[in-house]
């Protein structure tokens, strides 16, 4: 009975020491991150059958149990990922909220300051207050574009950190990953050796902490198999299979160099994933920041510059300089930026032009070449065009293939990437050094004789087109040529003169795509183009457009239509004609168009004009309008400007644009898109900081859950040491009546 109470002293006094010991590990293990709460699990052992009664043996340790629940840490795990992807996309847009907010740093003052200068210069153009106006609207040019330059660096810098933290990521992934899967096996063959309920608590704890830490970066989703955990990130990428890793690297995307992307190898081969399937973490906040913000803001910045400098040099173009020439560029800036994808087969190139400003918006488009159609898509929403053949206009766009030694058309499958404002933030910068060549002045002159005696009046006429158009025919007329943004006045050093014969037109310039609208349906004519002519049709190449109609008759074989620079201005002498009510004299091929009551109609060359009172006269490029009651014989001249000095017409239709809706789809001016761009910088700042505050709270809420029940309270556990210490006292001495019983029992036998 001694030996029995002893076995039975001597496990309680096991029993406790192993309980102390539990509880120093939990004591010790207090603020180990990843540490969970141990216990242990005691049972009675099977009792001794003696004499028809059952004798208790005592206890023994059965389990020292980990306080783990696998929902609760997923619940961190999922928070952990979160906010993780909010504070990182807040810390990154922060930059640039706090780079273009900036009054002092902004592009607004700049572009206030850049428009004041304009203003001053259209108030005094003359003597020496009107070149001191000339030189400070040079120099607050030059500035805007520098502040334009700079804070397209800034974003350049930022586009280069998070290339870098991406990558930096990627490796602590990997590492990450290889650590688990390392765990995973040492886990699995230590339960095996042990062959007990419970696994290695701490292997334990330790792999799930590198998951918590893992969930830092990227969404995580672990799916038990046995002993190990197999790991998916993102929207479901194995990273961890059992023992075996599939490591991400650093790649660079196919269509642009300059970004960095992930991939994973399978079988040798990498294998780009795209940047929506990092849903989460760090990685998800550096991707979700660069697609939704950071290109954004590269394109926005780059949308206004295009279009302040574009707008700004085509009106400069219609202005004349001091030295009474035609105005030229007044800025330079770059255009879209097309680059194939790395897996194209073939060496087709894209060329992209921007023939509408006003219509820009601020995304980036893909072109692909699928089943014989040419396939664009608007990044930004999915919006997607499609044709059998190019070129294609979209979003004030032009997409045309490159002209040889680019193939012919592109391989099935091939794709490009077109950025159509990404280079114009970097790119703007002032075009002329010589205040002298500001076109402050229009290019020509209207006036009439104090010997008319008639009391018609003619206005000061304006220039407002680049390209002019003429014509031959007797019967047919040729519209008002206009021009578009692509527009390059390289195009009509030599004018184009255009033949009709057998029901075509020719004479297109060499390499020259056509583009003909009838109805809602456009054909194009690659060079070189030979077009079947069709009454009214819009027919445009190389950035001008115009339209040719039957009038009393069509065209006759051997027509030419000429279109041809608008400046300078050809002289002329108005005749106005009482007996017919009509003006003549204009340029001897020029068909005019009357516009009256908004009808426009179209006169063949050499024929007398129908005089309406105050409707608007246009040839050649140019307008003007004539009203009152002239009379017979009354002249109205229109002249070239000789002389920019004291003529500040054009100035102030320069510094007009500043008020002039020529941004978003022509909803907003300069300004108004620059502070878009700032609004939505700012609005999406506001709401990260939100989103940031509220999942940092549930983080906490979520990690109160976990600890309440892992967590190790030192309260509990200087508890549960004095009870065990108390439980190792007793069964000291329960061994010590034992051994007591044990020596009478041996004095007996003495």
């Amino acid at each position: 009975m001694g030996s029995n109470i002893f076995g039975i002293g001597q496990s309680a006094l096991a029993a406790a020491q192993l309980g102390i010991a539990t509880t120093g590990h939990n004591i010790a293990n207090a603020s180990t991150p990843g540490y969970n709460r141990q216990t242990i699990l005691q049972a009675a052992n099977e009792p001794q059958n003696l004499g028809g009664s059952f004798i208790g043996q005592g206890v023994s340790v059965t389990q020292i149990q980990r306080q783990y629940n696998s929902f609760l840490a997923g619940q961190v795990n999922a928070s952990q990922s979160t906010k993780n992807q909010a504070d990182v996309y807040y810390s990154q847009i922060s930059q640039i909220n706090n780079l273009v907010a900036d009054p002092t740093a902004g592009v607004t003052p700049a572009l206030q300051d850049f428009f004041k200068a304009f203003q001053n210069l259209a108030a005094s153009p003359n003597g020496t207050a009107g070149a001191a106006a000339r030189q400070a609207a040079l120099s607050s040019a030059q500035a805007l574009a520098g502040r334009i330059n700079g804070l397209e660096t800034r974003l350049d810098q930022i586009t280069d950190d998070v290339n870098g933290q991406i990558g930096t990521t990627v490796g602590a992934i990997n590492s990450y990953a290889s650590q688990i899967a390392s765990l995973n096996d040492t886990i699995e063959r230590a339960k095996g050796i042990s062959n007990s309920a419970s696994g290695p608590n701490d292997l334990l704890d330790q792999r799930d902490q590198l998951i918590t830490e893992l969930s830092k970066l990227t969404k995580v989703s672990v799916v038990p198999q046995g002993e190990k955990y197999n790991v998916f990130i993102g929207n479901g990428q194995p990273l961890v299979l059992g023992s075996n890793v599939t490591q991400l690297q650093v790649s660079q995307s196919l269509t642009d160099p300059s970004r960095t992307e992930v991939s994973y190898l399978v079988n040798g081969s990498s294998v780009l994933l795209p940047e929506n399937s990092f849903g989460g973490g760090k990685l998800g906040g550096l991707f979700d920041f660069r697609s939704s913000t950071l290109d954004v803001a590269k394109n926005s910045l780059g949308r206004i510059a295009i279009g302040l400098a574009t707008q700004f040099n085509d009106q400069q173009k219609l202005g004349l300089d001091l030295n009474g020439q035609v105005g030229g560029d007044f800025f330079t800036i770059s255009g879209p930026v097309t680059t194939p994808s790395a897996l194209n087969t073939s060496t087709a190139g894209i060329n992209a032009s921007i023939t509408d400003t006003s219509a820009l918006t601020t995304s980036d488009y893909r072109l692909q070449f699928i089943g014989g159609n040419y396939k664009i898509t608007r990044l930004s929403d999915g919006a997607t065009q499609s044709s059998a053949t190019l070129p294609l206009k979209f979003d004030g766009i032009n997409f045309q293939l490159a002209p040889p030694p680019a193939a012919a058309a592109p391989a099935a499958g091939d794709e490009f990437l077109i950025r159509p404002t990404i280079a114009g933030g970097a790119s703007i910068a002032v075009a002329i050094q010589d205040p002298a060549k500001l076109a402050a002045a229009a290019p020509l002159t209207t006036s009439f004789p104090t010997t008319n005696t008639g009391n018609g009046k003619i206005s000061v006429g304006v220039a407002n087109s680049q390209a002019a158009s003429s014509s031959n025919s007797a019967t047919a007329t040729i519209g008002s040529a206009t021009t578009d943004d692509s527009f390059l006045g390289t195009s009509l050093v030599t004018p184009v003169n255009l033949t009709y014969s057998g029901g075509n037109i020719t004479g297109f310039p060499a390499g020259a795509t056509v583009s003909v609208k009838v109805g809602a349906v456009t054909t194009t004519y690659p060079p070189p183009a030979t077009v079947p002519y069709t009454s009214g049709a819009a027919v445009s190449f190389s950035g001008v457009s115009f339209s040719i109609k039957d009038g009393a008759a069509p065209p006759s074989n051997g027509d030419v239509f000429t279109i041809s620079k608008a400046l300078p201005v050809a002289p002329s002498t108005l005749t106005f004609n009482s007996a017919g009510n009509t003006l003549t004299g204009f340029p001897a091929t020029a068909n005019v168009t009357v516009t009256n009551a908004g009808v426009a109609t179209t006169y063949p060359a050499g024929t007398a004009v129908p005089y309406t009172s105050g409707s608007t006269i246009s040839y050649n490029g140019i307008s003007f309008s004539i009203s009152g009651n002239p009379a017979n014989g009354d002249v109205f001249n229109v002249a070239p400007n000789t002389n920019g000095s004291g003529d500040n017409r054009n100035a102030v239709l320069l510094s007009n644009l500043q008020t002039q809706n020529t941004i978003g789809g022509g909803t907003t001016t300069f300004q108004g898109g620059y502070a878009q761009f700032v609004s939505l910088v700012g609005n999406k700042a506001h709401e990260l900081q939100i989103t940031s505050a509220s999942e940092t709270k549930l983080l906490a809420q979520n990690i109160t859950a976990q600890q309440t029940e892992s967590g190790v309270n030192l309260d509990e556990e200087a508890a549960n040491l004095l009870r065990y210490q108390q439980a190792y006292q007793a069964a000291g001495k329960l061994m010590q009546i034992a051994s007591t019983l044990f020596d009478s029992l041996l004095a007996l036998g003495r």
